[in-house]
């Protein structure tokens, strides 16, 4: 037995999608300096007057994670999204033997018509969006909106790890979380990116009955 957890599908490379993904670069690279310093999370832990804050800045680190995760998916599926082993499985059970066949065949396997359920509106989910465009011009202007979240993520952390102007610390961090989690309902592509990938179920299937 072997589990899938969101997997992330097969790139396709394309220049347009190498371009992309150098800009969102310098904003990874600023990313991993506070990754160096253990987060904000761990900056709060290590700082007497913060460590009761210290789920603010986990909230923090997860939202600007994110973003990065969620840039770095725009740049990859620029052309569509190619199909994971999950959807690939499923999709050409569904086309080889028809929905109500193969759900038996799920069925007798131990899969419950909830599972069945996710996995057949994932597939069909997968199908209409595998050659789903983007316009890179317009991922561009996501990640240059991100910018400025990012830069003051790293401006918290470079403060506190210098101890200065921290009076006003746990409200900035709070601040930032609710302007990345406005910015991710709001943005065009940046929503887009985190509903794409709220469809990946998880699965856990028998790679002994891959797709015959």
């Amino acid at each position: 037995m072997f589990n899938i957890v969101a997997i992330l599908p097969v790139w396709a490379d394309s220049e347009e999608s190498s371009a992309c993904l150098k800009r969102v670069v310098p904003l990874q690279a600023t990313m991993e300096k506070v990754t160096e310093l253990d987060g904000i999370w761990g900056i709060f832990q290590k700082t007497s007057e913060l460590q009761n804050h210290s789920v603010q800045g986990i909230n923090l680190d997860k939202k600007i994670h994110s973003i990065l995760f969620h840039l770095d998916y725009l740049c990859n599926t620029i052309d569509g999204i190619p199909f994971d082993e999950l959807s690939d499985y499923v999709s050409t059970n569904l086309k080889e033997k028809g929905a109500e066949e193969f759900k038996k065949e799920l069925i007798i396997l131990g899969k419950s018509e909830g599972e069945i359920e996710v996995w057949f509106e994932f597939s069909e989910f997968a199908v209409a969006n595998r050659h789903r465009p983007l316009d890179p011009q317009k991922i561009f202007r996501t990640i240059q909106s991100s910018q400025p979240f990012v830069k003051k993520y790293f401006e918290i952390a470079d403060r506190i790890n210098h101890r200065k102007d921290m009076g006003s610390i746990i409200q900035e961090t709070q601040s930032l979380t609710n302007q990345i989690e406005n910015f991710s309902k709001t943005d065009p592509y940046m929503s887009q990116a985190i509903y794409e990938n709220s469809r990946v179920p998880y699965a856990d299937f028998d790679e002994n009955y891959g797709g015959s």
